[in-house]
C-alpha cells in the first residue's frame, strides 16, 4: 500500500498537470498493409495470411491503448490500390495491399496516418488517389505530402501533417507552410511525422537533427520520425519532444526481418485554461512479430529481456534519462 502510494505521489510530482484537462495519442511506426508486388501470386503472404485471420489479427495483441485513447497515428508504408496501375517496376521494393485493409485499421482504433514516405509513390498517381480514397471512404484522416488533418477532441484542435526528409533538403518551406496552415486552424497542439535517417542505424543523424528543429521552431510540439526500420532516441529540444525512430510495427512487406524491436508511444497532451502545457509520453517496446523468427504480422508487447533490450537502445541515442513515462513541460 505504502509503495502504490509513493508511486502515486512521483507521477504527481513528475507531472504537475495529472488530472488536467488532456489529449490521448497513441503513436505507431512503420506499417506495411500489403505485400510486394512481385509476391501478389504467392500463397504464404501478408494478403493471404489476413484473408484467413481477418482484420482484426495485425493489431489484436496490442489492440488496448489504440481502442482506448482519443487519436492514434501509424505510418502507412505503401499504397492501398487493387490493381496494378501506376507500378513503379524499377524500383526494387513496391508495396501494395487492397483498399478493404483499412478494415485492418478500423479494427485497431487507428483514426489517423501519415503518407509522408518513399511508399506512397509507388503506384504514381493512381496509387496515391486510390489510397486517399479508400482512407476517406473508411473515416480514416491522413496527413503528409502537403496534406494536413485536424482533430477536434474535448474541444483542443490537434493537427497532423508530415515530410519526407527528401523533400526537406530540396524545399524546406514544405515543412513551414504545413505548420502555418495549421496554425491558421487555431491547433491547439501539432504532431508531425517525418519520414528521415539511414535505415536500420541505432544512432539519428545531424540531418534528422536539423529537421525536427525546423519543425519545432514553426509551430511543431511533437516530432515522430520513421524510416530507419529500428528504434531510436527520444529528446526534448526547443521546448517540444522528438521521437526519432519508431521502427517497424504491421510489416507486410518483409517476410524475414533484420529486427523484431520497435515502440509505441502514448502521448498524454496536457491543457489547463485552454492552454497546451506539455505532455506525458509513455514508452512501450513492441515485438513486430509474435512468432519469431517468422513474421507473422501481428506485434505483441515486450517483456523481461525484450523490453530492456529495446528500452537499452532507446537510451543508447538520447541525451535525457529515458524511462517507461516523462514529463515534458511546453516551453
Amino acid at each position: 500500500m505504502l509503495r502504490t502510494l509513493l508511486v502515486v505521489l512521483l507521477l504527481f510530482a513528475c507531472c504537475p498537470f495529472a488530472g488536467a484537462d488532456e489529449v490521448v495519442i497513441t503513436l505507431g511506426g512503420d506499417c506495411v498493409l500489403g505485400t510486394r508486388e512481385e509476391w501478389k501470386n504467392e500463397t504464404d503472404t501478408f494478403d493471404t495470411l489476413i484473408a484467413q485471420k481477418g482484420p482484426g489479427w495485425c493489431f489484436g495483441a496490442i489492440a488496448e491503448p489504440f481502442l482506448t485513447d482519443d487519436i492514434s497515428l501509424i505510418n502507412l508504408e505503401g499504397v492501398l490500390q487493387s490493381h496494378s496501375q501506376g507500378h513503379a517496376k524499377g524500383k526494387q521494393y513496391t508495396f501494395r495491399g487492397d483498399p478493404s485493409c483499412t478494415e485492418i485499421l478500423k479494427a485497431a482504433g487507428i483514426e489517423q496516418v501519415n503518407l509522408a514516405n518513399n511508399h506512397y509513390i509507388d503506384f504514381g498517381r493512381p496509387g496515391r488517389e486510390s489510397t486517399r480514397a479508400a482512407l476517406a471512404g473508411a473515416g480514416i484522416g491522413f496527413s503528409g505530402y502537403t496534406y494536413r488533418s485536424v482533430v477536434t477532441v474535448n474541444g483542443h484542435r490537434i493537427g497532423f501533417a508530415g515530410c519526407r526528409e527528401t523533400v526537406f533538403l530540396q524545399r524546406p518551406e514544405t515543412v513551414y507552410n504545413d505548420l502555418k496552415y495549421l496554425k491558421k486552424q487555431g491547433c491547439d497542439a501539432i504532431i508531425y511525422s517525418c519520414h528521415w535517417g539511414s535505415e536500420y542505424s541505432p544512432g539519428h543523424s545531424k540531418r534528422q537533427t536539423r529537421m525536427a528543429d525546423y519543425a519545432l521552431k514553426y509551430g511543431a510540439d511533437m516530432v515522430v520520425g520513421t524510416h530507419p526500420h529500428c528504434v531510436q532516441g527520444v529528446e526534448s529540444r526547443r521546448g517540444g519532444v522528438v521521437l526519432y525512430s519508431l521502427g517497424n510495427l504491421v510489416f507486410g512487406g518483409t517476410h524475414e526481418l533484420t529486427t523484431f524491436d520497435a515502440l509505441v508511444a502514448q502521448a498524454t497532451l496536457r491543457f489547463e485554461g485552454g492552454r497546451y502545457q506539455g505532455v506525458t509520453l509513455r514508452l512501450m517496446p513492441v515485438l513486430t512479430s509474435s512468432d519469431r523468427p517468422r513474421n507473422n504480422f501481428r506485434p505483441q508487447w515486450a517483456a523481461g529481456e525484450d523490453y530492456d533490450r529495446i528500452m537499452q537502445q532507446i537510451q543508447a541515442d538520447s541525451e535525457i534519462k529515458i524511462s517507461g513515462e516523462m514529463w515534458f513541460p511546453h516551453q
